[in-house]
């Protein structure tokens, strides 16, 4: 993937103007990972903004007894750092690749010189901020109001919609992701994963494969949201 088109279809600089597009992808420079190699860890200086060009990248947490949980997994074309480019503050979570990665990095200290110069920039970033702000409340509301299955199948869409591969009909439906990584996901088992994506592979919703789930039907999905958020 190259940097411009990264940047363009991400949510934090999607629909900026080309030109600012360009310049910001002018200050990136590439990393390479290997499989399994940590990028960051959790109290680590945030200086970078990382997107990722090939590969995947986890982003966990862990505690003293060396539990860990899975907050995100960042697929190509994904941005993730931000909060750190922004405020400087030491990382809140690890980040290591999954598999063989290549990624963009964009020094905090560039990316500020660039937001000083440019204001559509700055205006722009302060409206994605206050759209994550949001979306992270709304994923709050869902587990304190949202059974299992519907905060399963709304995550899915979610995934679909932002990270999926399209099908013949271009529908993002395709998202390689394993049932224990859902469950990391999801703050549960994988058995009680497992037990809601059977039902719903019995009754043509989705299709299973290796580490992957397709969304066959995503209005019966989202219909089983519906129904548990009236």
């Amino acid at each position: 993937m190259e940097i411009s088109e990264l940047l363009a279809r991400n949510f934090l600089f999607r629909n900026l103007d080309p030109d600012v597009i360009e310049r910001i992808a002018a200050l990136g420079s590439t990393v390479e990972l290997a499989g399994n190699q940590v990028l960051f860890l959790k109290g680590d200086e945030g200086d970078a903004l990382y997107g990722v060009l090939g590969g995947r990248i986890r982003i966990s947490s862990g505690d003293a007894d060396g539990k860990e949980i899975i907050l995100n997994i960042i697929d190509p074309g994904d941005i993730f750092g931000e909060i750190a480019l922004l405020d400087g503050k030491p990382r809140t979570a690890d980040a290591s690749a999954m598999a063989p990665s290549q990624l963009l990095r964009v020094q905090r200290s560039d990316f500020l010189g660039l937001m000083a110069a440019e204001p559509r920039l700055t205006q722009h970033l302060m409206e994605m901020v206050c759209d994550r702000i949001r979306k992270t409340s709304e994923m709050l509301e869902d587990s304190a109001f949202l059974d299992l299955p519907a905060r399963l199948a709304k995550r899915l869409l979610s995934l679909a919609k932002y990270y999926g591969e399209a099908n013949q009909e271009t529908t993002l439906t395709g998202i390689q992701i394993s049932q224990a990584e859902l469950g990391q996901l999801m703050g549960t088992s994988r058995e009680s994963i497992n037990k809601h994506l059977q039902y719903w592979r019995g009754r043509g919703w989705i299709t299973l494969g290796r580490g992957r789930v397709t969304i066959d039907q995503p209005d019966a999905l989202q219909n089983l949201v519906d129904r548990d958020e009236e």
